[in-house]
């Protein structure tokens, strides 16, 4: 029983590893402004939500993390997009099991009840803009040179805020709609482990 418990987290990332590629793969980018090719929004975040919030922020963060290496063979961003796809999602699943667990504390309630679970998606939408805007105003200008896009304040200005709205948008689509699916996940898993 004990090696399978500890085996269960790992086999867990690789299948929602996978599971988020064949989402990328499979499902349409929504685009946030027609004709702008990096300000997309997908749903491959999810498995790496569900992770997190069945087994652990570090489980989650890998299933990004090697979701985005899956995917720098196929990028148009020359690593930069999934540079920030890594930075947003780990925001995101780190803020989530944190706001999770302090709401669960505070409230003396299970940490992934709906009052918790919606409360830290308040929080989590809030750090994912703050964490967005810090990683686009850092990695903007870099993509813009990689690019040989002219660097001037007003294209700067529209990339980070542009990216910033998309990030904000993509966090609330990953984390709001999502409560019951991760309840469904969480009791599976707690019967079969």
């Amino acid at each position: 029983m004990m090696k399978r418990s500890r085996l269960f987290p790992i086999v867990l990332v690789a299948v929602m590893t996978a599971l988020s590629t064949v989402i990328y793969l499979l499902f349409p980018e929504i685009p946030l402004v027609p004709g702008v090719e990096h300000l997309k929004v997908d749903f491959s975040d999810i498995p790496a939500l569900v992770t997190t919030c069945t087994v652990g922020p570090v489980y989650g963060v890998a299933v990004e993390i090697f979701k985005n290496l899956i995917h720098l063979f196929r990028t148009t961003t020359f690593g930069i997009g999934e540079l920030m796809n890594i930075g947003i999602g780990s925001a995101i699943m780190l803020s989530m099991w944190g706001g999770c667990k302090l709401f669960g504390k505070l409230l003396k309630k299970e940490p992934y009840s709906s009052s918790c679970y919606y409360l830290s998606a308040a929080v989590t939408i809030v750090i994912t803009i703050l964490v967005g805007w810090l990683l686009n105003a850092a990695l903007t200008p870099v993509f813009y040179r990689i690019m040989g896009f002219p660097l001037t304040a007003e294209a700067l200005a529209a990339g980070v805020w542009g990216s910033t709205l998309l990030n904000t948008v993509k966090g609330a689509i990953t984390i709001l709609p999502f409560w019951p699916l991760i309840q469904v996940v969480r009791r599976g898993v707690k019967n079969t482990v």
